[in-house]
């Protein structure tokens, strides 16, 4: 009896490890060659800091077995190649399109560096030190909570579009590009915006159609989207589609983001389990479908051009690196760098964009982008955009501010009223207190004093 159910006990092990371990083998090798690549290539980080605050700390999930994960980088051919127990993922710098994971032999982006403005590596940059009165709530937002793993990387307020203060953490400079992970969301939503204003997409875009017409091999996934999703769906993160986001092993975004080539394709894949329109859930794979859909709706010009000529040109902004998965696709749901600065002009873009103070959006865009959706019952999600409509988000801070959020603490903070802009960014450990929402609410109390 027992050498039965030790039997039984084995062959369930081993049918859990036959299931999960190659889940696990990708996240880990993905997440350490993909990070390191664009930690060391383009923002230029030195590579021990990348392995020790953002790395090391989110590999100590696989505890003892974490000894097994090898990373190597190659500066010379700018790659960075990661095995675990036999699995092994690779990640390839391409000058204007940053790093991409596993990219398919003969189709990278090879650019030349003429193609793209970027940021002048290693230049000097007078900092704006913040002044006397809101010192002690920077020294507050920098210092780490009792256990550690804040980890404040950059701190910067714009006042009635004016760089009034900026903080940094080394070796983080003015001239570090730093990743933004899910505010790309709220980028994509906005360069949909841009083509909507040229005429060139709209908000009921059909999703099926616009699909079909891409000349793309829609195999295993045109019979799964429903007729009547739209563009407007996928930027609320109403699409409906089956698709589940809590960052573990295995789950559709891990597997997306660490285990696809095509992750536009990911969230179509599987379905819906709702119909469009009808049910708000968070979702990655929607963004990135709609990522497909805006750069599809290019007339063939590559993205990274576009965004120079429509976007950061007009901008001023310098530093922008918009990374693609292996089909070439942007990935819109996470791999955006810019500089703290230039995340500081988006912000500022966003503002004047709600006041209608520019051309670049359709009039009324951005206000429609910070209405909340039907299908979200806590107002708190808008067009791509976090918002604080019911106080939920940020219960001391104004309703009508509105976000872009990303993993580990990102976040360009916008408050319309008060004409101010606030970027924070950094490596936060899950549940810990980033300090943005305190910091916000003293900045507030101090530049618009009741």
């Amino acid at each position: 009896m027992k050498k039965l159910l030790t039997g039984i006990l084995v062959a369930i092990l081993v049918a859990v490890v036959w299931r999960y371990l190659p889940m696990g083998a990708h996240i880990a090798t993905g997440y350490s060659a993909k990070q390191l690549c664009s930690g060391m290539f383009v923002a230029g980080l030195p590579e021990e800091f990348v392995l020790e605050t953002d790395i090391e700390p989110r590999m100590a999930v696989l505890g003892a077995a974490q000894g097994l994960l090898h990373i190597v980088s190659d500066n010379s051919g700018k790659s960075v190649e990661s095995t675990f127990l036999g699995f092994s993922s690779t990640a390839q710098y391409q000058f204007a399109t940053g790093c991409t994971l596993n990219p398919i032999h003969g189709e990278n982006i090879a650019v030349a560096a003429s193609d793209v403005t970027k940021a002048v590596e290693g230049a000097e940059v007078a900092v704006v030190v913040p002044a006397a009165e809101l010192s002690a709530a920077y020294k507050q937002a920098f210092a780490e909570p009792a256990g550690g793993g804040r980890n404040t990387l950059a701190l910067l307020i714009m006042h009635k579009g004016k760089l009034i203060a900026e903080q940094y953490l080394a070796p983080i400079t003015a001239t570090t590009p730093m990743q933004g992970w899910s505010m790309n969301k709220s980028l994509i939503a906005t360069w949909a915006g841009i083509q909507v204003k040229k005429g060139q997409l709209s908000l009921d875009q059909n999703v099926l159609l616009a699909l079909q017409s891409t000349g793309e091999s829609l195999l295993g996934i045109e019979q799964n989207v429903d007729p009547g999703l739209t563009l407007f769906n996928l930027l609320h993160m109403e699409s409906g589609f089956e698709f589940v986001e809590t960052y573990d092993p295995g789950d559709d975004a891990t597997q997306m983001l660490y285990n696809s080539s095509a992750m536009w394709r990911a969230a179509p894949e599987n379905g819906h389990e709702y119909p469009p329109g009808e049910h708000f859930s968070y979702s990655s794979g929607d963004a990135n479908l709609a990522a497909f859909l805006w750069q599809s709706s290019l007339a063939g010009e590559p993205y990274y051009r576009w965004l120079e000529a429509n976007f950061s040109g007009p901008l001023g902004i310098t530093s922008v690196t918009a990374e693609p998965d292996a089909s070439g696709v942007q990935v819109g749901s996470s791999y955006t760098y810019m500089t703290a600065r230039d995340w500081l002009r988006v912000g500022q873009f966003w503002l004047d964009a709600w006041h209608d103070r520019t051309d670049i959006l359709p009039e009324g865009w951005q206000r429609e982008a910070t209405r909340p959706s039907v299908s979200n019952s806590e107002g708190n999600y808008g067009l791509s955009f976090w918002l604080n409509t019911q106080g939920t988000q940020f219960p001391s801070l104004p309703k009508n501010m509105f976000n872009a959020g990303g993993n580990s603490g990102q976040r360009v903070m916008v408050f319309p009223d008060q004409e101010l802009v606030v970027v924070r960014l950094g490596l936060s450990q899950s549940g810990v207190d980033q300090g943005v929402d305190l910091f916000s609410r003293q900045v507030l109390d101090i530049l618009n004093p009741q």
